[in-house]
């Protein structure tokens, strides 16, 4: 692809040093691009006689003729009259041939990004399990093999709000969110812990998606631990980019295509789930969030019967109910082992024990009675948490 835009410019400075007419044309003999303008559309019908071994061509005692060439094929020719220009018409050839090359990278990048964010789509719609073998064929094609044991993984890249990023939104335009989205995804799927089966595209603007492929074990249990190392590793690999906040998450490992938008859907309610916690970026694990999912997934009525009354009571406590509810979650978490939890908070074991005895007094739910009330007591703290966040929002 012989493009004017990127051509031009050097054929001018060239002519202007040589002092003639300088064209490029393409294989069929047209001029595509002229150090003077008047010339473009012009034919030379000569070019389709020369071949490629020819450096130098001289035509009817007056035209050169350079090859263009990119990849051994020839992408046009370097027409000039005048006379031969010797190492100063070798340096043009391949000044012209690197920015030819350059562009036509870019373009088969463009091309590649464009066919996989469309496969990516197609294999997360709805009727995907409908049209497996089309798909199957469409990505074997890209060189990717759905036949292999695959997880997705999820990548959101949500704009920061900065001074720089409201300046370029109030002017209109986001060009430096696009360079920096291509980056990044250049970025990822040169990472090392992704291999050439591993398709990366994104879906959406805010969502970047890997599938990634993985052998056949026995083992799931250490595809899974791969898993969380990967997406720690991702994160940590893009974290410090000036324009987006990064949120990972993974779905689980399937075998057949129909699964992919089940294992995609999983990750991006994980991250969702995370964001609504709080987590405002990182990797996000399941564990990690477990009760807040549980506080999300409670039906609107034992929130309203349970748990928000108990809050209520915490809110009326003032600093107090707040110290109360900390200390009691921080027993739980350490297996109701008072001592460990003295030293955690920096506290008497006595001053831990009399706050064990005041959040029963002040919630009624007693900790030393056993699981239900630990589970209520555990609830109601993240549930004040969740509160809290979402009135700060």
């Amino acid at each position: 692809m012989l493009n004017q835009e990127l051509i031009q410019p050097l054929l001018e400075r060239a002519a202007a040093l040589w002092q003639t007419a300088i064209d490029v044309v393409d294989p069929g003999g047209q001029v595509v691009a002229s150090s003077e303008p008047s010339r473009l559309h012009f034919y030379h019908p000569e070019v389709l006689g020369l071949s490629l071994t020819e450096d130098g061509v001289r035509v009817q005692g007056e035209s050169y003729y350079l090859p263009l060439v990119i990849n051994d094929r020839v992408a046009g020719w370097l027409v000039w009259q005048g006379g031969v220009k010797g190492e100063v018409a070798t340096l043009l050839q391949a000044a012209l041939e690197e920015i030819l090359a350059a562009a036509r990278r870019r373009d088969q990048q463009y091309f590649t990004a464009r066919e996989e964010e469309a496969l990516v789509a197609d294999l997360l719609a709805r009727e995907a399990a409908s049209r497996v073998e089309e798909l199957k064929v469409r990505a074997l094609n890209s060189g990717y093999d759905l036949n292999l044991p695959r997880a997705v993984i999820v990548l959101q890249l949500e704009p920061r709000e900065n001074r720089y990023f409201n300046i370029n939104l109030h002017l209109g335009y986001d060009v430096t969110e696009e360079q920096l989205k291509e980056e990044i995804l250049e970025q990822i799927k040169g990472d090392l812990y992704l291999t050439a089966q591993d398709l990366v595209a994104y879906y959406g603007r805010e969502m970047l998606v890997i599938f990634k492929a993985f052998l056949e074990v026995e083992n799931m249990g250490r595809l899974y631990q791969a898993l969380e190392v990967i997406c720690r590793h991702l994160y940590e690999l893009i974290k410090d980019n000036r324009l987006f906040a990064v949120r990972v998450a993974y779905g689980s490992i399937v075998t057949e295509i129909a699964g992919l938008r089940q294992s995609y859907q999983e990750a991006a309610e994980l991250i969702a789930l995370g964001h609504s916690c709080g987590h405002n970026s990182g990797y996000i694990d399941f564990e990690d969030i477990l009760f807040e999912a549980l506080v999300c997934s409670l039906p609107g009525r034992l929130r309203g019967r349970y748990l928000e009354p108990l809050y209520q009571k915490i809110v009326a406590a003032g600093e107090e109910g707040i110290q109360l509810l900390e200390t009691v979650e921080a027993c739980i978490d350490n297996n109701m082992n008072i001592k460990q939890t003295a030293e955690q908070l920096y506290l008497h074991r006595n001053t831990v024990t009399n706050r064990l005895e005041r959040i029963k007094l002040l919630t009624g739910l007693d900790p030393g009675t056993g699981f239900r009330a630990l589970f209520w007591l555990k609830m109601l703290a993240v549930y004040r948490r969740l509160v809290q966040t979402r009135d700060e929002a």
